[in-house]
């Protein structure tokens, strides 16, 4: 009797087993169905609090900048991950992000609150797009004219999406010469600035005076200007304030050291054609903070004198790093 219990247990076992297998199986059929239709698939993501009593004083450029917390993503969606470009809408609590393949993912997010996002759907940068690198390798994307705009590299461009998901085309705003740009050092970081000019920052090609290029644009011209980071430091993202001033998301990686990240505050009057761009430090993260490759920035306002800044990493796609969403609040006035 104990025998034939024990082979009803393990028969049982093997049924559930093989249930959770074609659940997951057919699960895969279905993404992999609807996302060659260019149709969006729902996704679910696990997140994992961060540590909330990081010592970031000491690691702060500014005192007034806070760390409120973050968490770890992650999904059983074989294209989750690997996000460059992040925005960010209060009003509607939600968020989007593009990744360098150029998928999008959004969710219901509040960032004046304190809860992840938990679901959301993933979708392929348009349908019909020949998942080429070089043509969706997207590095930062923005709230533009009722849509997105999206700055790629290797193919270098800049193109406006009315909807994520939908086909791009060219902006209304006047050509960037890439000349002299390397396939992998194109606009790593773009913001809108109050005056609707979009400020561009190139992620490397340094001169003799460690000056990389930038550009100013806007429909009819484009100004060049030059970015002075940090030494072995790169933009990665940028954002502008309530008050028209731009802070500029910066990594260095260093594969002794790890990653370390700074945030610089750049003020709008500063900002004109020829000139050399360096700003203030208001962030600075070392590998000891739980930081990861972050790429993507955006701010929302949670009061006339206060911003949080919210930023997504880039996990390139390896087991090895994390997807990272973090938010630090900012006393900006």
């Amino acid at each position: 009797m104990m025998k034939k219990k024990i082979v009803g247990l393990v028969l049982m076992a093997a049924v559930a087993v093989g249930a959770i297998i074609i659940t997951g199986y057919s699960y895969h059929l279905v993404d992999a169905a609807a996302e060659a239709d260019g149709l969006p698939v729902e996704i679910i993501v696990v997140a994992s609090e961060l540590p909330r009593d990081q010592p970031l004083a000491a690691k702060s450029g500014d005192p007034k900048v806070r760390f409120e917390g973050g968490w770890a993503l992650t999904s059983r969606h074989k294209d989750f991950g690997g996000f460059s470009g992040l925005v960010v809408d209060s009003e509607n609590n939600s968020l989007v992000a593009i990744s360098d393949k150029g998928d999008w993912w959004q969710a219901s997010f509040d960032a004046r609150g304190f809860s992840p996002p938990a679901a959301g759907i993933m979708q392929g940068y348009s349908p019909g797009m020949v998942a080429d690198k070089k043509d969706l390798d997207a590095e930062s994307l923005i709230r533009f004219e009722g849509g997105f705009l999206v700055s790629f590299e290797h193919n270098h461009r800049l193109e406006f999406v009315k909807e994520a998901g939908t086909a791009g085309v060219a902006p209304p705003l006047a050509a960037i010469n890439f000349g002299g740009v390397s396939m992998n050092s194109g606009m790593e970081a773009i913001t809108r600035l109050e005056s609707g000019q979009l400020l561009a920052f190139a992620e490397r090609g340094r001169d003799g005076g460690g000056r990389q290029k930038a550009w100013l644009v806007s429909a009819d011209k484009v100004d060049n200007i030059w970015f002075k980071p940090p030494v072995n430091f790169s933009p990665t993202d940028a954002a502008t304030l309530p008050n028209g001033d731009v802070l500029v998301l910066l990594r260095q990686f260093s594969a002794i050291d790890g990653v370390a990240i700074k945030v610089h505050r750049i003020k709008v009057a500063e900002i004109v054609a020829g000139v050399t761009l360096i700003g203030d430090e208001i962030l600075h993260l070392t590998p000891e903070f739980p930081v990861d490759n972050m790429e993507g920035l955006d701010v929302v306002a949670l009061d006339d004198d206060t911003v949080r800044l919210v930023m997504i990493s880039d996990d390139n796609f390896n087991s090895f790093q994390r997807t990272l969403l973090m938010m630090f609040d900012y006393d900006y006035r």
